[in-house]
């Protein structure tokens, strides 16, 4: 029996250890993810810039580098205020011949130097928008390669990145309008959409979830313990705000996570040091729960 009991705490610290490396590995990728997509020399990643466009190269050169796989860039152009924008979403379809899709998605641009948008007493300086939306890009980033790795899925999996969000929601308006025009993608079960996800509060510890009413089950059936924090389900009418506007009105059930509002919300001071990059490796692991045990 103590021979026993010396060998089960042996495999426990086993896979304590194992949890504990990839924990740590995870966290380092999302900090290299992060603290390049709001680095200076991105210059706030504005729609339709060259620093934007900076970026997007970032997002697909990594993206092949952890999957192998080449996202898809899908051009669109809009006008706003008498200017015209020249943007791209960037997307991979994981196509694993089944009947549903799971579409999982977060926008990479911010608002450059601020100008009107910003919340700064000076709106001249570079917004770099670490939480808004570099942490959903490295959230999103992080977990692609573990999706498409899966085996025996039971859905596909459709990864977007979009551009043209502070401006209007002008790249998921795009996307969904072309998804639907050329049929190209299989029916969607469910959207998932991740916005601001790094400054989740220690003394709090919740995940806000804008979610569609009939997703209430699901999300409360979750066995959160597991994950350290708590799940704030919030009103579906925010839906109509952000980038699951568009899936959300067309009826597919929608959740957008976010870990909520702060002080440096479309401010110069919205830098990768203030983000919580334990509490996004806690969201990481949740996301991939959820999306691999449920569906």
């Amino acid at each position: 029996m103590k021979q026993f009991i010396v060998s089960l705490f042996l495999v426990l610290g086993y896979f304590v250890s194992a949890q504990t490396t990839a924990d740590t590995l995870s966290i380092e990728q999302l900090k290299t993810f992060l603290y390049t997509l709001a680095d200076d020399s991105m210059k706030g990643r504005a729609s339709g810039s060259l620093e934007e466009q900076k970026a997007f190269s970032y997002i697909s050169t990594t993206f092949q580098q952890q999957t192998r796989k080449k996202l898809k860039p899908q051009a669109f152009t809009f006008t706003k205020d008498s200017v015209q924008y020249n943007c791209k979403n960037a997307y991979y379809f994981v196509n694993n011949h089944a009947q549903s899709t799971i579409l999982l998605s977060a926008h990479y641009d911010h608002i450059g130097f601020g100008g009107p948008l910003s919340k700064s007493f000076v709106s001249n300086e570079i917004h770099n928008g670490a939480d808004d939306n570099a942490s959903g890009v490295a959230l999103l980033l992080s977990i692609s390669k573990e999706l498409i790795q899966q085996t025996n899925p039971k859905v596909n999996y459709l990864i977007v990145f979009y551009s043209g969000h502070e401006l209007g929601l002008y790249g998921s308006k795009a996307f969904y309008d072309w998804g639907k025009k050329i049929k190209k993608f299989k029916e969607l079960s469910m959207v998932l959409n991740f916005d601001m996800v790094g400054r989740m509060d220690q003394s709090t510890r919740k995940l806000k979830c804008m979610r569609s009413a009939e997703l209430d089950s699901l999300l409360r059936s979750l066995p959160m313990d597991q994950f350290q924090f708590k799940l704030n389900i919030t009103e579906e009418e925010k839906l109509a705000l952000l980038d699951t506007k568009h899936f959300f009105e067309a009826g597919i059930p929608c959740i957008n996570f976010t870990t909520g509002m702060h002080n440096d919300y479309h401010k110069s001071s919205d830098d990768a040091k203030y983000v919580n990059y334990e509490a996004l490796n806690d969201i990481r692991r949740f996301i991939l729960f959820l999306v691999m045990m449920n569906h």
